[in-house]
């Protein structure tokens, strides 16, 4: 028994690929089974697993999430004829065929023109930028591509990776010499959280370590937030702040939990300089960290009836956010001033532990909102109706009035032909 994939919204539509393994894998990774090079995939997307005469469909992880039937999924899923599966830009319609073909499964690659992984100015001098990642050269999309003969293909994929390993040895020797991946220091600012640096299935390989660099002002408490991956051991990821030993990265498959720590002033640098590194204690061995960031808290005098009227407020601002599109991102921003004034309680109360929570529950929500508006604009685009695309990009503006964790905001103003006053800003 054997499956197909139809390409039914996006580049290639009408394109169908068939498959008759006992797990088929989507993604970014070049080693998928069907593989689709655009920023919006995730290296291991998702995965389609035969058992016995059905076939469940899992989500691996990916950043951006895996859809069926235009919901999120939330748990492996049975699939059935004319079931609509959304992995970042593409939508596949599945069916199942009797009949397998004998030929290999077709992957999908699509060229990105200009498409650089770039880490911006770090506030250490010897902060460096990340060199564009190269394409399939001549491609043309994913109908193209797919179209042609086995053995173009074949000797398209050849080529492409000679170039590649001649541009990745290249671009290395101009930044810092023979054998260097990634920049000295990386620089923590909004795109750095898009991507995956370490050791071997990653966006950024870094070798044994990475640094990342940031400031921080005077009297400013700092959270360091990140996601380890292919940390086998207790004592086998290391983390130092200011070459300082700061903690050990729990244990985490492929994709671990958010991971959040309070950085000790006493380590952090007097002239607001930092450096946190990640250096793998088994050389050679696999690691990741992703999703890295820090967050800056004014220093506020503990104030626990404070805390509690912000809690209060976001809490409403919650209950209504299907109200209003601001509501839910005014909650976020209640929810992160009642942390701040419990942040100056010694001992903090219980209600600290519920704010943390509600914060990252927020957070989770506006990314996904964040995620959907921006890929129903793209998809507007694709079609070449700019003009809903550009709606959809004030639709953003509404929903984040103010700068957020995932730069949502940004990526919106970024994409506007104009931006009025009827965009808003909070203050």
């Amino acid at each position: 028994m054997a499956f197909e994939l139809t390409i039914a919204e996006g580049k290639g539509r009408g394109q169908r690929f068939r498959f008759d393994a006992a797990e088929t894998t989507i993604g970014r990774d070049p080693a998928s089974d069907l593989v689709l090079s655009d920023p919006g995939v995730s290296r291991s997307h998702a995965r389609i697993r035969r058992q016995g005469e059905a076939y469940l469909l899992f989500d691996g992880g990916s950043s951006n999430g895996t859809e069926l039937n235009g919901s999120a999924l939330r748990e492996p899923a049975p699939l059935c004829d004319g079931d609509r599966i959304g992995v970042g830009p593409v939508v596949f319609e599945f069916a199942v065929r009797e009949a397998p073909r004998t030929d290999a499964p077709t992957r999908i690659s699509r060229a990105l023109a200009e498409q650089a992984t770039r880490i911006s100015a770090a506030p250490a001098e010897d902060a460096r930028q990340i060199a564009p990642r190269a394409g399939l050269p001549g491609s043309g999309g994913i109908a193209w591509f797919a179209g042609l003969p086995r053995w173009k293909r074949l000797a398209a994929f050849a080529a492409a990776g000679l170039l590649l390993i001649a541009f990745v040895r290249l671009a290395a020797g101009a930044r810092q010499g023979p054998g260097t991946r990634c920049p000295e220091v990386v620089a923590l600012d909004d795109e750095t959280a898009s991507y995956v640096f370490g050791h071997g299935a990653v966006d950024v390989d870094c070798g044994d370590s990475v640094r990342f660099g940031f400031n921080a002002p005077a009297r400013t408490r700092v959270l360091f937030r990140y996601v380890p991956g292919h940390v086998a051991t207790p004592s086998e990821l290391e983390l130092r702040l200011n070459g300082q030993h700061l903690a050990w990265s729990p244990v985490a498959a492929s994709r671990g939990e958010m991971q959040v720590l309070p950085l000790p002033d006493e380590l952090l640098a007097p002239d607001g300089r930092n450096l946190v590194s990640f250096a793998q204690g088994q050389p050679g061995k696999e690691f990741s960290v992703s999703k890295v960031r820090v967050e800056l808290l004014a220093r506020t005098p503990g104030d626990l009836s404070a805390a509690r009227e912000a809690y209060e407020r976001g809490r409403r601002k919650l209950e209504e956010r299907r109200v209003a599109p601001r509501n839910l991102y005014d909650a976020w921003k209640s929810f992160a001033l009642a942390r701040r004034y419990l942040e100056g309680l010694a001992p903090r109360p219980p209600l600290h532990h519920e704010v943390v929570q509600l914060i990252e529950d927020a957070e989770r929500e506006l990314h996904r909102t964040c995620g959907k508006l921006l890929f129903t604009a793209a998809r507007f685009e694709r079609y070449g109706r700019a003009d809903k695309a550009q709606t959809v990009y004030r639709e953003v503006l509404l929903h984040f009035p103010g700068d957020d964790p995932s730069g949502c905001r940004k990526k919106a103003q970024a994409q506007l032909v104009s931006a009025g006053p009827q965009d808003g800003s909070a203050g």
